[in-house]
Parts: structure tokens; C-alpha cells; sequence
């Protein structure tokens, strides 16, 4: 019997049904984001195996965005025969190819097996329903009544649109965050300043933030401390945005910039810069 399905235009469709999907993060918050320091994702071998074996009707195939786990890195999941396997830092072509070996003998088996030494090495559980490989008791913490919430991933904004450079951004901005000038020039009046504001465009430039959410968050920085002399230096308010920028996105803790704090005002400059 085929597996009909109606559509809301009332025609009907065949659905061929796979024995399993392979899933793979490539596009997200952490998984094969070179200037992040991750490996990349062999991507083009995924799909390139998946054809040439000849799996496209019986594992489907899909590259795409998070998956979640986002601190393990370039992490894929396989469905199949009603089974759920997670697999971490999958970045060489010799652990791809393992893979598609493992994923041809369950397909030609129609049945489970467990993964083989070179990828289990790399399994973990990701599912609540779903048992430790090493039969471990798991008490997931976070899903406590009144347990704080998880760091979300984080989401890298979208490219910069038309030839607006990090230099022209910061030109364009006006009014009160407006970066101070002198003949053109930027102005700094301690060395400390020049190092918040090159960190601050790096990490644009890296895009891990949109230029426009570090401009709102020192428009409002500026707003809340007033025209007072001390509260309006505008690199203090500019290093103030950026750190709650960094704790919003989940790229640092309070208590990381509390410690790098401390550890400035005790002279270990080095270790802070």
C-alpha cells in the first residue's frame, strides 16, 4: 500500500518513506565558524557520499542550521529505525567517510548497530530519552522546577549589506554616539580607550553582533548615565555597552568581566590585554 498523503489543494501525493535522516549543522551559532576557531564542516563531502552511494532514497539527507549541543561543534544527529544518535566534532574526511561505511551496513542490515570504535569515540546523548553510550545515570538539572535557563546559541547576524566597512560604520554614526574627533581624527585620551573601541569593531567585524545592537546598546548606555561630567566620558560608556552587549549574547559571564576587573586593578595587565 502507498503512503498517500493529501495536500490542501486536494491533491494527492505519494510519500516515500526513508529508513532513516542524517541531519548536519553547518550553517549556526558554532558549527564550522573558522573565525570563531572551529573546524570547518565538510559539507561538500556529506552530500557528495550521499549521492555516491546512492542513499538518497533511504537516508535522507540535510545540512543545515543549529542543533544545539553549540559548545561541541560541528555536531550531526542520524535517525534510523526509529533510533537517535548524536556524534561530536565530525570535521575530517576520514570520520565522513566512517560514517557512510557505518550508515550502508544499517541500511543493508535494516536493523541497528552500534557505531563503530572510530565514531563512538564521539557519540553522546542529546535526547532525555535517550541512554548515556556508557549506561551512566544522567539527572538533567536545567529541567528542574525554577532551574536558570540555559545560554541560548547564538545566532550570527545577518552580512553587512553594500561596502559599509567597520571604518564606515563608525563614521556614520551621529549625535551622542558620535566617537569622539579632533581635525577628523579620532581621539583617545588613554590607551585603555583605543583597545575597548579597536575590540569592539573586531568583534563586529567578526560578526558576532550587529553593528546596529552595539549602537543601540551605547545609545542607551549614554542615555541612562546622564550629562553629569564623570558619568558622560563616552569610552566609559562605551566599554559599559560593549560588556553588556558581550553578557547579553552570551559571549561572556558578569562574573568573567568582575574577574578580568580584579585581576586589572591588581596590576596583571598582561593577562587582561
Amino acid at each position: 500500500m502507498r503512503n498517500i498523503v493529501r495536500r490542501p489543494d486536494g491533491r494527492r501525493i505519494h510519500v516515500a518513506r526513508s529508513l532513516g535522516q542524517l541531519f548536519v549543522c553547518a550553517d549556526a551559532c558554532c558549527c564550522g565558524r573558522v573565525q570563531d576557531g572551529y573546524p570547518p564542516v565538510p559539507r561538500e563531502l556529506y552530500h557528495a557520499e550521499w549521492e555516491r552511494r546512492g542513499l538518497r532514497n533511504r537516508v535522507h539527507l540535510t545540512i543545515g542550521g543549529c542543533l544545539g549541543p553549540c559548545a561541541l561543534a560541528n555536531v550531526i544527529m542520524l535517525l534510523f529505525n526509529g533510533r537517535q544518535t548524536w556524534f561530536h566534532s565530525m570535521t575530517s574526511d576520514e570520520q565522513v567517510m566512517g560514517l557512510y561505511d557505518w550508515i550502508e551496513e544499517l541500511v543493508r542490515l535494516r536493523a541497528w548497530t552500534e557505531p563503530p570504535p572510530a565514531l563512538a569515540a564521539y557519540q553522546f546523548t542529546g535526547s532525555t530519552w535517550e541512554g548515556r553510550p556508557d549506561g551512566q545515570p544522567v539527572d538533567d538539572l536545567h529541567l528542574r522546577l525554577g532551574a536558570p535557563e540555559l545560554k541560548a546559541c547564538r545566532v550570527p547576524p545577518p552580512a553587512p549589506v553594500g561596502d559599509l566597512e567597520p571604518s564606515r560604520l563608525v563614521s556614520n554614526m551621529e549625535g551622542a554616539i558620535a566617537a569622539p574627533r579632533k581635525n577628523g581624527e579620532l581621539v583617545f585620551e588613554a590607551p585603555w580607550e583605543g583597545r575597548v573601541f579597536g575590540m569592539a569593531v573586531a568583534l563586529y567585524d567578526q560578526r558576532l553582533y550587529a553593528w546596529e545592537e552595539f549602537q543601540k546598546s551605547l545609545s542607551d548606555e549614554i542615555a541612562a548615565a546622564g550629562s553629569e561630567a564623570e558619568a558622560a566620558r563616552y569610552y566609559e560608556r562605551w566599554l559599559a555597552s560593549f560588556e553588556r552587549l558581550l553578557a547579553d549574547k552570551g559571549m561572556v559571564t558578569p562574573e568573567e568581566l568582575d574577574d578580568r576587573t580584579e585581576a586589572f586593578e591588581f596590576g596583571e595587565r598582561d593577562e587582561v590585554y
